[in-house]
């Protein structure tokens, strides 16, 4: 079996030079303890976070070590089983590896619904719309109170940072089901084209406001928000942070409140922050923020299925997978995230047994 490696912790120079992985041979696990699953991993996707996972810190996954298989998010079929729970040939979900096969607690993975088979091309969709990115817009955004949801009487604005990602754009497209005047940030032109498309009454390109080191000017931005959103913001779903959220708060509306899903701003680029200027707006609008994390939660991942099936099926949501064939691409994945070149979800194909999935 081959799994792509973390070679070393990836510089400044990443995600142009993308030189910090191998690809490598190793043997298929042969020896399961109690309750551990071989899973023959089908599809992985490629996520912001993976960034922070690369540079050794601890989130709600274990460190990623040098050396090591890198992890992703991932949806396989259970090649053996020592567990009671899952049997061979189960279709399943959770935080797998970029490999031809990896080993898993039964503790630590989801049993997938209305799916029977590897070839099924719904099963991808369960990294995506159905999956943690789908089902974590939902649910982050039934955590807004009910004074700042929209009523026939009553009118409610809701920006969504990276508006053009799995999460954010399903968010966005969600919040206009519901009644919301919707407002996006993106980073560039091409993206925001896809924002309107979605559906957004309005969307604000960040890169417009760069400064010489390549931060946004939190007060342009600014200024664009409060153009896009002229009666002010009542509620954001954000997964930027840093500057983009900074620049929201003097637009926001007393009492609004922000869901705290994302922190994409730094990712990518961690020195010269200037953190949160506008913190003051907090007090005297009397906002309210809460941080949200759906991973490992099996009831929510479950029960949200079906109302996003219905949203769906109901034509309510567009879902936009940009699917890469191969193993050994994983890395031209990774470049295309990280580089903000990808609209929608990227997700890579690594089972060669599976047609490449077409919507």
């Amino acid at each position: 079996m081959r799994g792509v490696t973390l070679r070393r912790y990836p510089d400044e120079s990443f995600p142009k030079n993308i030189d910090f992985f191998d690809l490598k041979e190793f043997p298929i696990p042969t020896n399961l303890k109690e309750n551990d699953l071989l899973i023959k991993v089908c599809y992985v996707s490629i996520d912001p976070v993976m960034r922070v996972w690369f540079s050794g810190a601890k989130t709600y996954i274990d460190t990623v070590h040098q050396g090591q298989v890198i992890p992703a998010f991932g949806c396989g079929v259970v090649a053996e089983s020592k567990s009671k729970r899952f049997n061979k040939g189960d279709l399943v979900l959770g935080a797998l590896d970029c490999a031809d096969y990896c080993v898993r607690s039964a503790n630590a993975i989801f049993k997938l619904p209305a799916v029977q088979s590897k070839n099924d091309p719904n099963l991808p969709l369960f990294l995506s719309v159905y999956g943690v990115t789908g089902i974590t817009a939902l649910k982050g955004l039934h955590q807004i109170p009910k004074e700042n949801l929209p009523t026939k009487e009553s009118k409610k604005t809701l920006v969504v940072s990276s508006a053009a990602g799995s999460t954010g754009s399903f968010a966005l497209q969600i919040g206009k089901y519901w009644g919301y005047r919707t407002v996006g940030i993106v980073s560039s032109r091409d993206k925001k084209d896809f924002v309107l498309s979605l559906g957004a009454d309005a969307c604000v390109c960040y890169n417009d406001t760069l400064d010489s080191n390549g931060i946004v000017d939190t007060d342009k931005l600014t200024k664009l928000m409060k153009q896009a959103a002229p009666e002010g913001i009542d509620a954001m779903y954000d997964n930027s942070g840093e500057e983009v959220l900074d620049a929201v708060l003097p637009a926001m509306n007393k009492g609004a409140f922000i869901v705290l899903c994302g922190a994409t701003a730094t990712y990518y680029t961690w020195k010269n922050r200037g953190g949160l200027k506008n913190l003051s707006h907090f007090i005297t609008k009397q906002i309210k923020a809460e941080g949200i994390l759906y991973f490992g939660q099996k009831n929510a991942i479950m029960e949200s299925f079906k109302e996003m099936n219905e949203l769906v099926t109901g034509n309510h949501i567009q879902h936009k997978e940009e699917f890469i064939n191969g193993l050994e691409n994983v890395t031209l994945g990774l470049q295309k995230v990280f580089l903000g070149k990808n609209l929608g979800r990227v997700i890579v194909k690594l089972d060669n047994e599976i047609p490449l999935p077409k919507f």
